[in-house]
Parts: structure tokens; sequence; C-alpha cells
């Protein structure tokens, strides 16, 4: 009983800390001004990510707010855990940008150290800062591990319109590394590990076959996990076509969703729809199968993503496009309503060239929409599907 009181008392303690700690935060740092005249004060330190989650805050732009940031994307925080996850020599050097608000934050330069000082951070009743640029960094670290330090550059006593500014220059003006300058590198450390810390990283680069296609058919979580007909998965398992993943990759990023601009996303998207539909039909993942050919692939990600997206757009249904459980569950519901034995009758190849045309894949997209009718208004699953050549007998 004693040691049980010990333990209370310890926990109350640590919650009082905490509480305390909310109020006022001390860190060594250094400061330098960078532009003179009216440019903001650049601070430079490094802390635990729960203490920055709990001075700085995200300031989304919406209907009643004006703060820079975008939404949250649950895929893109899980990339980066996974990242952290993947390997112990990952680590993310790349400094967050936060902005604080006038007042909060006070740097005191150390008198015998002129390179280093004292920051210390107000709440004040509010968040001090503005994170600006990093927060899915910042999120995928907290749930890797919320002891995990950060580097961070702060900017001292901004103004609403001076961190809006900011935003929009780090996130338009970021430029990629040439595809040249990649190919070089890459090709020196040849004999380095870096194409498989980069893969294993879901780092998808389109040389030497690091690439979304790589990346799906080595990601252990993936449904496609080392069936991809891919030079790195054993002939005998190699069941998954590597074009059918790109096309369906393209086919969500030219969707026109922002969300979808993020690779990232795309692919977290992709697999947990097929994930769901391997857990549905998992007697169709066998070689010859329709359903995991070239065709079906890509035509059942086209269907369920236009439902889902659909869905999103209704004012009736609230649905995000990167939630993942949302899209797992939306992708159960639309599947359930259709028969199995659709991917396993024979189909009539009328068009030229057979499905994999444009022509044949709409006509495949048009079964599928019909097959998802029938399912839906309790009629026989085959009812006016007219790619199908004939019914099997056990019908």
């Amino acid at each position: 009983m004693a040691a049980e009181d010990k333990d209370k008392k310890s926990k109350e303690t640590d919650r009082k800390v905490k509480t305390k700690s909310k109020e006022t935060f001390e860190y060594h740092a250094m400061s330098f001004a960078q532009r003179s005249g009216k440019a903001p004060k650049i601070v430079l330190l490094h802390a635990p990510v729960r203490e920055v989650l709990q001075w700085a805050t995200v300031e989304k732009l919406g209907p009643k707010s004006s703060g820079p940031q975008r939404e949250r994307r649950e895929a893109k925080v899980t990339a980066i855990k996974k990242f952290l996850d993947t390997d112990a020599r990952n680590i993310i050097p790349t400094a967050v940008v936060l902005a604080f608000r006038e007042g909060t934050a006070k740097y005191v330069r150390d008198k015998e150290d002129l390179n280093a000082g004292e920051l210390t951070i107000k709440n004040d009743g509010g968040f001090a800062a503005t994170i600006v640029d990093g927060q899915h960094r910042l999120y995928g670290i907290e749930q890797y591990d919320e002891k995990t330090q950060v580097a961070i550059v702060g900017l001292l006593d901004t103004t609403d319109a001076e961190r809006a500014f900011q935003f929009l220059v780090i996130n338009n003006k970021s430029s990629r590394v040439a595809a040249a300058h990649t190919k070089a590198l890459i090709a020196r450390m040849k004999n380095t590990d870096l194409s498989a810390r980069l893969t294993a990283a879901r780092v998808a680069l389109d040389v030497d076959g690091v690439k979304d296609v790589d990346v799906v058919n080595t990601d252990r979580e993936s449904p496609f996990y080392k069936t991809i007909d891919w030079p790195t998965t054993p002939q005998n398992k190699r069941l998954i076509q590597a074009t059918a993943i790109e096309l369906s990759l393209d086919y969500l990023g030219g969707l026109g969703i922002m969300e979808f601009d993020d690779r990232d996303v795309r692919r977290s998207v992709f697999q947990t729809i097929w994930s769901r539909v391997k857990e549905e039909w998992p007697e169709c993942w066998v070689e010859g199968s329709k359903l995991i050919s070239k065709v079906g692939i890509i035509c059942l990600t086209r269907f369920v993503t236009d439902r889902i997206t659909n869905w999103a757009d209704s004012d009736d249904i609230e649905i995000e496009v990167t939630d993942l459980d949302q899209i797992e569950e939306q992708t159960g519901k639309i599947v359930k309503y259709m028969d199995k034995r659709f991917w396993s009758a024979p189909w009539a190849q009328k068009a030229a060239g057979g499905f994999d045309t444009n022509q044949g894949r709409e006509r495949v997209v048009s079964a599928i929409r019909q097959l998802y009718r029938n399912g839906r208004n309790e009629l026989e699953w085959y009812t006016d599907i007219d790619i199908i050549d004939r019914v099997p007998e056990d019908e």
C-alpha cells in the first residue's frame, strides 16, 4: 500500500512539474541578425519535441482563421515515423522554422561567450510561437519518441503578416535537386548502402530503380510486399506488374487533389486501399487472378478512389482523403457490395488489343461500376455486365 501511495505521489508530482513547465521555458541558444533594420532576428536552438509542442502551435488557414499552415496530413506524419523506425542511423537534421509572437521570447547574450546565450519563452496564456515550416516533422518525430531533440530556427518578435510571408516564401521557393545531380551522386555511391537506405526510408527517386514501385515492393506493410515483377523480387514470387503500380499512382496524382501531390500520401492511400481489398479477397491473390492483373489493379484503384473522393467532396459525408482509417473503412464498404466471382469469370475481350488499352480499361471500370450497383440493389452480380463472356456453371 505504501508503495502504491509513493507511486501515486510521484505521478502527481510529475503532473505538477509539467503544469508549471508550460508557463516558462529556458534554452541555451545562439542568435544573430541576418539583415539590419526591420528584419526579424534569428535564434538557433534545439529542444525535445514534446516541449516544442507545448509552446508552439500550427495556425491553420481556414474559414475563421488566418494562419499560414495547411491541414495536418496523417499519411505524412506516419511516413516520418516510419522513416525513423526503419534504421537507427536515420535522423532529420533539417530544422523546423518557428515564428515567435511579439514579446513571447527574449534572448539574452552570455557575457562571457558572445556566441551563445539564453532564450526564455513565455506562453502567457497562449502559444508563444507559430510553426511556419515542419509541422509534419514535429508530429512524426513526436509519434516516434516525444523525447527526441529537434533543431529549431526561430524568428523573434514577428507579426501575423511576417509569419504568413515566411510560410509562402519557404513553401514556394524551394527546389528539387536536379535529376542529373541525383544520378551522378548515386552512381558515385554505388558501392555503399545508400540506395537500400533510401528505399527503406520510403524516399522515392526516379533513378536506378529507387522509385515508388520499389518502395511499394519493399515496404513490409504493403499488400504487394515482395510480389512485384521487379529485380529485387524472387522470380517465383513475381505476381504484380510494375506498370500496374506506376499507372495507379499516376492516376491518383492526376486527380487534381492537392493532398495527392505528395508522393508519400499517394502511396499510403494506394496501399491502404489495396490492403483492405486483399483482406476482403485473399483467395484472389494468386497467379492468374484478374484482380491483381495490370488491368484489375488499375481499374479497381480508379473506381474506389473516384468513389471515395466524390464522397469527400459531398457536404453530406465527412471524409478526409488522407485519413487512412477512413480510406480503409470506405474501401471496405465499397468492396462488400462486389461479388468476387467477377474476377474469376471469363471476360469477352471484344476491344481491339484486349482490355489493356484506354478503351478496354474504360469497359472494365464500367463493369466494376455495374458490379457495385448490382450488389447495392441486391441483383445477380453479373446483371448487365457486358464484358462477362459467360457465367460459370455453378451459377
